[in-house]
């Protein structure tokens, strides 16, 4: 069977909770932690065109990394994410310089589906510059089998570490994850990792990984996952969780007991400030096949959830995909006008 790697990105997708304001010091006992809980990937945070401030885990340049960076594990990989939405909003090639042994290693790279020749290019550019990358197909679900071979061959083009296949909204069983998985293992070179993040809209991202897994792939496979669960929306497949299944099933050695240990040191006034995980806002979302910032927004202001369900139902196909605030409040007047809520 392939090898199996398990990327915890508490420090990037968890930040959608706090604002990436975990602090500096909890964001070195975190790093520090992962790498004694035996992690393979630790994902540090963003990389976004803005200054830098040492609490947050959202980084202007590749030189803000290195104070986090000047003790590193050996064997382990140390990753950020950008995330290009639009062409005139790339993050600048230029700032990532050239890799070294005291900086980040691998890059993850967001790509939209309505610009997937242009955000592929931008790939081409990183790589160019010696990092390994991941292409991360944003709302997977949004791509039919012929859109997501043609990325997966677009992809071979670039040679990255990873192809991930990413649930952004959590709306995909694990029949629907693994039909992508069926793809990636046929159409991608050999030497070209498997990668699946998944969100819990639904409460299937386990189940998910786990189908993946026992499909014994020849391709290795990376599973993504953040302390119980912390990120945008409902969260995330459990570090701590799928540790377990891992240790239990797969001959793996991961420490389960620390991350407990980081929870309740670091993230536990996170939760107890603003919980996340499963709610029928969540779920309807990834029930009609949208962004799920709506489902945090109606949430964030207790806009019920029948009111919610009725706002879901008038949507277009073009309007699901992108959150706008504006929209939204417009939307809801129209509706309030109409005696529909």
């Amino acid at each position: 069977m392939a090898e199996i790697y398990l990327l915890d990105c508490t420090l990037r997708d968890g930040g959608y909770v706090n604002n990436w304001e975990f602090g500096q010091e909890a964001i070195a006992s975190i790093k520090t932690g992962l790498e004694d809980a035996g992690i393979d990937i630790i994902e540090l945070g963003f990389f976004r065109n803005e200054l830098w401030n040492c609490d947050r885990t959202v980084f202007g340049g590749v030189e803000d990394v290195a104070p986090l960076l000047h003790r590193k594990k050996s064997g382990v990989i140390y990753s950020a994410m950008v995330e290009p939405k639009d062409i005139g909003d790339l993050y600048p090639i230029e700032k990532l310089l050239t890799p070294y042994e005291g900086g980040i290693d691998y890059i993850r790279v967001c790509i939209w589906k309505r610009l997937m020749k242009e955000h592929m290019e931008y790939c081409g550019k990183i790589v160019e510059k010696g990092y390994r990358i991941s292409i991360q197909p944003t709302a997977v679900g949004q791509y039919n089998e012929q859109e997501f071979i043609e990325l997966l061959k677009m992809a071979n083009g670039v040679r990255p570490y990873a192809v991930y296949i990413v649930d952004t909204w959590g709306t995909q069983s694990s029949f629907q994850i693994c039909r992508f998985a069926e793809l990636a293992e046929k159409y991608l070179d050999s030497d070209i990792k498997i990668g699946y993040h998944g969100h819990n809209n639904k409460m299937q991202a386990l189940s998910c990984a786990q189908a993946i897994i026992n499909m014994k792939l020849s391709h290795d496979i990376c599973l993504d996952s953040s302390i119980m669960g912390m990120g945008r929306g409902v969260g995330n497949l459990q570090t701590e969780v799928i540790m377990e299944h891992l240790n239990e099933n797969y001959g793996k050695k991961y420490d389960c007991l620390k991350i407990v240990s980081l929870y309740e040191s670091c993230l536990k006034k996170f939760y107890e400030r603003d919980p996340w995980g499963y709610s029928f806002y969540h779920y309807l979302s990834a029930v009609f096949n949208c962004s799920q910032d709506f489902a945090t927004y109606f949430k964030q202001n207790r806009i019920g959830e029948n009111e919610f369900l009725k706002f879901l139902e008038g949507l277009t196909l073009q309007e699901k995909v992108v959150f706008n605030k504006k929209f939204v409040e417009g939307r809801l007047e129209e509706m309030r006008k109409a005696g529909i809520i």
